[in-house]
């Protein structure tokens, strides 16, 4: 039989929690600690990067205060997501796979459209992917943290080069901002690590944006009554 995976479920809490994800991981949760040796990490503040990087402490600190444990993976959930147990163990199955680090899909309004929340590098900075870009699991150059999972490993390495804080934000000359979550993926390939999107795997934003015809089957099949 095979040993059960440790697992992190990371959620750095706003102000308010949105009841769709409370939901989610009442649902959830049971599942996971079935399946996996499971512990919740959350900050509470409206300081996302900083919520992030105390979340990291709490895990390395965990592990520090518990002889021969090590975290195997990290699973991240804003609080306004909704989500699926057959979603975070897909995520997971990539994991187990070989990939190091995988993004679900999840969508905002970008102006007048509804665009996915991964980028591709331009310039200094980044630009968001349409939906027609979007093709099965793919890499790309940022993901959002709304809903993804890593190895262990890579937080290791990316906290021990970019320590006290691997969320980070940095200002360009622009007026324009690269975000924690995309500078998380920069220091990560800069680490040699690669940032994959699995766009099949929809979740939902409490914002309620998807777009007109969303194109994962399954997520159609559970948004039926």
């Amino acid at each position: 039989m095979n040993q059960k995976k440790n697992i992190a479920i990371c959620v750095p809490s706003g102000r308010f929690v949105d009841f769709s994800f409370f939901k989610s991981y009442a649902n959830t949760i049971g599942q996971l600690m079935l399946a996996y040796n499971t512990v919740t990490l959350t900050v509470a503040s409206p300081l996302i990067a900083e919520n992030r990087n105390e979340i990291l402490r709490k895990a390395f600190s965990i592990e520090e205060k518990t002889p021969g444990f090590l975290i195997d993976y990290l699973l991240w959930i804003d609080n306004d997501i909704s989500f699926s147990f057959e979603q975070a163990r897909k995520l997971f199955s990539h994991l187990e796979s070989g990939k190091d680090f995988i993004s679900g899909t999840y969508f905002n309004l970008v102006g007048e459209e509804i665009k996915p929340v991964a980028y591709k590098t331009k310039g200094e900075g980044y630009e968001w992917l349409s939906e027609k870009q979007l093709f099965g699991t793919m890499e790309v150059d940022s993901a959002g943290f709304g809903f993804c999972a890593m190895k262990m490993d890579v937080c290791r390495r990316v906290f021990e080069k970019f320590k006290p804080r691997p969320f980070d934000m940095r200002y360009l000359a622009n007026g324009s901002v690269i975000t924690e979550d995309q500078l998380f993926c920069e220091r990560a390939k800069e680490l040699g690590y690669k940032i994959w999107l699995d766009s099949e795997l929809v979740v939902r934003h409490a914002k309620g944006f998807l777009p007109p015809q969303p194109f994962s089957f399954s997520y159609k099949e559970k948004e039926k009554p």
